[in-house]
């Protein structure tokens, strides 16, 4: 059998350019391939590691991991034989102890467990790195009685102990990561109570004793308040069109950093094949993907159908404890501690991210400044066939996605983000802290929060596939949710109007103002609206009608015809060819909307009466999945000089589809 250990392993280690500052961890990354060859892997893929290492500058024993199919069990047996000290692949004792005088002074920079092992012994569990093996080989010829406690695990043994050991308190910092004055664990202030009873006596008090007048008045100042909501939309439609794939920029993988993907998922097994396919297709260099499966603890059945697959060693299994509220936000926090990136997106289970977003997202990053917190993907609803209700979800999140945000965005203004594919800069999401794990809609509450603080959120053009709910039941409890996130973010921001005016300068406060409470207030109120209009029609028929009953009879009908306008012109400006074929929207947007009335109302009152209720919306796989391609709504590819490729007879290109083949990280089924 053929090695690479000795002068041989030092030879293949030459046949790629290494500097020489890296002599002695080559010599370690050697002698720990001889080990492997001789246990039975492949002399080519140990070699094919070593330059993956260098050229993508990561350790050995990732690109070993990743590139060479080699278990955890295996390297690091091979590191233990190295070092002469026994390797154990779990941690027998729960007794981990915190104190660190029976651990080497110059070991406590490695990542270890100190455990009790009976009769008065500790045994020092360490999980290695490359440079850390140097700083161990030369404590152990110093003190060679350490090896008899000194023991060798896997990462994955070390992170899962460590997990147990310190659960509450880790959860604990999931649920409180974020200020108290930012967050919705307390649904209203006092003063915000007392001034919403105020304004209800003082109206019913007016309509009591000065019906027709407060009426006038009321509609007066609801109309210019809708207005501007209407020329909101209308000034984005001006500029709204169907959106163009942007170039992204070839960059070697040396210089990518690590990109931590975080998927919260809670009773998903049905959909976990299509997530994983999913997520392979990602263009990023496996070494340096660190891809959270974030589930709840109790979740058996999710977990379960994970492990029927062979997961790359950049997947990992986060395991939320069941404390505290029972939220996605919560789980993001908590799988944030484990996180190892740089960077940090956000996707939902049903997700089918096009393969090049994260390229994108990471160039956007690196030309828009430090103070670049967060880039909100595109959503694409691939079933917008399925049946009107569908149609009409596409169409609002056309109109949202593509026309709405990239104009908030290009203006500087707060974006409401949607809640995945938020791709998001690490140390600006912890320096906010975090998702809010009492918000039912962490995603609007953070595009605040981070606007606050002063950064800036952009868009990008790659979207992500997902499936719109076919079923009402589904629909009516999604939307509930969101709209009730939307009061809580309201209530919480509005808690210091002024203090929120001066983060976010008057411009900004105003348009965010506008947007949050024109969201809600128009789904609360457009029911009564119709009414009104319903009745004063039949007052005018029946010939009593009156100068004040014409008067509000247009006022409704001018409101309401051009938030339909408005509404309809901003989604059929962004909307692709198929997508327009495929429903007369117009004629369904009043039905729509009162569908949307109830879900506000029903979200209203569950905000008194189960404030962080988290209603989950359930997943199937998509039977458009294999069929999806990326300009299914017209995308067209913009060169790097700016020039539309879209119109030009042009060769096929990967980043035209959503879904390719070409550099897939191997997610295979478990026989057996």
């Amino acid at each position: 059998m053929s090695t690479i250990g000795g002068s041989e392993g030092r030879r293949a280690a030459e046949a790629v350019w290494l500097p020489k500052r890296y002599r002695a961890e080559i010599l370690v990354c050697s002698a720990i391939a001889a080990r492997l060859c001789l246990d039975g892997a492949e002399r080519n893929a140990i070699v094919q590691a070593f330059a993956a290492a260098m050229t993508n500058k990561t350790s050995f024993t990732d690109e070993v991991l990743i590139s060479a199919g080699i278990g955890q069990d295996q390297l690091y047996g091979a590191i233990a034989d190295e070092l002469g000290v026994r390797f154990e692949d779990r941690i027998v004792s729960s007794r981990i102890l915190l104190r660190e005088d029976d651990v080497p002074q110059n070991l406590r920079a490695i990542r270890h467990a100190l455990v009790a092992h009976g009769e008065g012994r500790t045994l020092l569990y360490i999980a290695p790195t490359i440079s850390d093996l140097i700083v161990l080989k030369r404590c152990l010829s110093q003190s060679p009685a350490l090896a008899e406690r000194l023991r060798i695990c896997p990462p994955s043994t070390l992170t899962e102990m460590m997990r147990l050991r310190q659960e509450r308190q880790l959860a604990r910092w999931a649920q409180e990561m974020t200020p108290p004055h930012f967050s919705a664990a307390l649904v209203m202030h006092g003063w915000q109570a007392f001034m919403l009873a105020e304004m209800i006596f003082f109206l019913f008090g007016f309509f009591l004793f000065r019906p027709l007048e407060t009426a006038v008045m009321l509609h007066i100042g609801l109309t210019l308040f809708f207005f501007g909501c209407v020329m909101m939309r209308l000034l984005a439609a001006r500029v709204a069109r169907v959106p163009c794939l942007l170039a992204t920029r070839a960059a070697p993988a040396k210089d990518m950093p690590i990109y931590t993907i975080l998927v919260p998922l809670y009773k998903e097994a049905e959909i976990v094949g299509q997530l994983l396919e999913a997520l392979s297709r990602l263009r990023w260099p496996a070494s340096k993907l660190d891809i959270k499966l974030v589930c709840e603890a109790d979740d058996a059945a999710t977990i379960a159908a994970i492990g029927e697959h062979a997961l790359p060693p950049c997947f990992e299994i986060v395991k939320v404890p069941g404390l505290g509220p029972r939220t996605k936000p919560k789980a993001l926090n908590y799988a944030l501690q484990f996180a190892r990136g740089e960077f940090v997106v956000v996707y939902d289970a049903e997700d089918r991210p096009h393969p090049d977003q994260l390229l994108e997202a990471w160039s956007a990053f690196a030309g828009g400044g430090e103070d670049l917190a967060c880039l909100q993907a595109p959503l694409l609803i691939s079933n917008f066939r399925s049946n009107w209700l569908t149609r009409m979800f596409a169409f609002e999140y056309a109109a949202l996605f593509r026309g709405l945000l990239p104009w908030l965005a290009s203006r500087n203004l707060v974006i409401p983000l949607g809640g995945t594919s938020n791709h998001l800069r690490r140390k600006c999401l912890e320096t906010v802290g975090g998702w809010d794990s009492h918000n039912v809609t962490e995603d609007a509450d953070l595009g605040i929060r981070l606007a606050r603080f002063g950064y800036r959120i952009g868009v990008i053009t790659r979207g992500t596939w997902e499936d719109a709910p076919e079923y009402y039941k589904d629909w009516k409890n999604q939307r509930t949710r969101w709209l009730k996130g939307w009061m809580q973010t309201w209530l919480v921001h509005m808690r210091n109007p002024l203090r929120t005016c001066r983060e976010l300068g008057p411009g900004r406060f105003a348009m965010s103002l506008l947007y949050m409470t024109g969201l809600i207030l128009s789904a609360l109120i457009y029911p009564f609206m119709l009414l009104t209009v319903i009745l004063l029609v039949t007052v005018s028929i029946a010939g009593q009608n009156s100068f004040w009953s014409f008067y509000l009879l247009c006022i409704d009908v001018m409101n309401i015809l051009l938030a339909y306008f408005s509404y309809y012109v901003l989604g059929l400006k962004t909307l692709g060819r198929e997508e327009r074929r495929a429903g007369r929207y117009f004629c369904w947007i009043p039905a729509y909307w009162l569908l949307m009335s109830f879900s506000a109302w029903r979200a209203l009152w569950q905000l008194f009466r189960a404030p962080h209720l988290w209603e989950k919306t359930p997943h199937r796989p998509s039977s458009a999945f294999a069929t999806c391609r990326g300009n299914r709504s017209g995308l067209s590819v913009i060169r790097a000089g700016g020039s539309v490729a879209g119109h030009q007879k042009r060769r096929p290109r990967a980043d035209d589809k959503l879904v390719f083949t070409a550099d897939r990280l191997k997610v295979a089924p478990l026989v057996g």
